[in-house]
């Protein structure tokens, strides 16, 4: 089995609105420089070599995120040398009229960041480096077990047996 290097991170929350902060301009800057960590991420992804870099759950703060974020978001991650998987979390879960199914988001996604793949469903991932098994939300709150799906000896089934496995669900 070959080692790769992925980069793993979460809780981008983008779009927070940040109301406890009372001034203003210092709640933009802090908007704004969650929106710069992405390309502190993209050069830590090309300096480690990264194959790709997944976002466990909640690059959003919400199903609801203002156009200028997803502007922005999609740019910065469009800018990451290696594809970003990300997988929805509670504050941006994936469940119908998500961020991730908005006609806006589709569009900035494909024109700014074509290296950005939501993975929606309970189904193996098989990249070049690695098999993803993802655990995605699909609503705000999960009765159950989203690795659930795992438990079956059929989903492992037909996967390239030389590549690691990554099972990716939120706690």
């Amino acid at each position: 089995m070959s080692r790769i290097t992925c980069i793993h991170t979460a809780d981008w929350q983008l779009g927070k609105p940040f109301a406890q902060v009372r001034n203003p301009d210092k709640r933009a800057a802090i908007r704004k420089a969650r929106i710069e960590v992405i390309d502190r991420i993209g050069e830590i992804a090309a300096q480690k070599g990264a194959a790709f870099v997944l976002v466990a759950g909640d690059l959003f703060d919400s199903t609801t995120v203002d156009r200028p974020t997803v502007s922005a978001a999609c740019a910065a991650i469009g800018r990451i040398p290696v594809p970003v998987l990300v997988i929805p979390g509670n504050h941006d879960h994936g469940g119908p009229g998500s961020i991730w199914e908005q006609p806006f988001f589709q569009h900035e996604r494909e024109q700014l960041a074509p290296n950005l793949r939501v993975l929606l469903e309970f189904t193996p991932v098989v990249l070049e480096q690695a098999v993803i098994l993802p655990c995605p939300l699909l609503h705000r709150a999960v009765i159950g077990d989203p690795g659930a799906w795992l438990y079956s000896s059929e989903v492992f089934e037909g996967l390239p047996a030389d590549l690691p496995r990554i099972v990716w669900k939120l706690p």
